[in-house]
């Protein structure tokens, strides 16, 4: 896992996520991506856990509320993040 690359990963769902999310859910969104992320390119869980603990310095409780989530279950909460932040701005019809 290249950390410098993982770190910008993080740092760019935060800058793109939706004005209208609070700081929690941007983070709680961050957090599922990335883990989904490194997840996906095969990177050990506890190596997971400590990257976004230690190096990101992520809620701890928020990565060990989805550090064992499969693939549905947090596509499931970033489609939920997103979507409040849609209705929020009223632009879902």
């Amino acid at each position: 896992m290249n950390k410098v690359f993982m770190t910008g990963y993080y740092q760019g769902v935060v800058e793109v996520a939706p004005a209208s999310l609070s700081a929690a859910k941007v983070e709680e969104l961050a957090i599922t991506m990335t883990i989904q992320h490194l997840r996906h390119a095969g990177v050990k869980v506890s190596t997971i856990h400590d990257f976004l603990v230690l190096d990101i310095q992520a809620n701890e409780r928020l990565v060990n509320k989805h550090i064992n989530d499969n693939a549905d279950q947090l596509e499931t909460v970033q489609a939920k993040l997103l979507s409040s932040a849609f209705m929020k701005r009223g632009n879902i019809e």
